[in-house]
């Protein structure tokens, strides 16, 4: 799993939502359309923990655009009842992303004119990308690589001899 994948479970709850409104995602035209919204990644990145496991952590943002009226003025009560709508959508403790479930953050970051800001903010272990388990009984240079079952272990000591497996 990986950011694309987390901004997928994102849009897809924006998407049920609002069926009708476009989401950007790539960039946000000039030229936008009325209600929409925009869904970037503003951060995302692994630290090491342990040797085949490392913790995400993807920040996102989501830029709600309202409709206008006949003046070309957007609602700023629409905005706020739109940040709300998203962040109870988010309630949850946590997002289902394929067949994983992760938790998540979801914050109403302000308002701008004409639009509203919702970050979100997700934690998850995965598999460190690139990894290569050195048992991997399909990989011809490393199934020959015994596992720790194969060996057995004799120990001298003062009192005797003993053996373990």
């Amino acid at each position: 799993m990986n950011q694309v994948d987390l901004c997928e479970a994102i849009a897809s709850k924006i998407a049920a939502l609002w069926p009708d409104r476009m989401i950007y995602r790539d960039f946000c035209p000039a030229d936008f359309q009325r209600p929409s919204s925009f869904l970037y990644v503003t951060e995302a990145g692994f630290t090491s923990a342990g040797i085949a496991v490392v913790l995400w952590n993807v920040e996102t943002e989501l830029e709600l655009f309202c409709s206008t009226d006949d003046y070309d003025e957007q609602s700023t009560e629409e905005l706020r009842q739109n940040q709300a709508a998203v962040l109870e959508a988010f309630g949850a403790p946590h997002l289902i992303v394929g067949d994983r479930a992760v938790q998540i953050s979801t914050v109403a970051d302000g308002s701008g004119p004409g639009v509203a800001y919702i970050r979100f903010t997700a934690s998850w272990y995965d598999q460190r990308p690139g990894y290569h388990d050195i048992h991997d009984p399909d990989d011809p240079v490393t199934k020959a690589t015994p596992l720790m079952e194969d060996y057995a272990l004799r120990v001298n000591s003062e009192e005797g001899e003993s053996y373990g497996a």
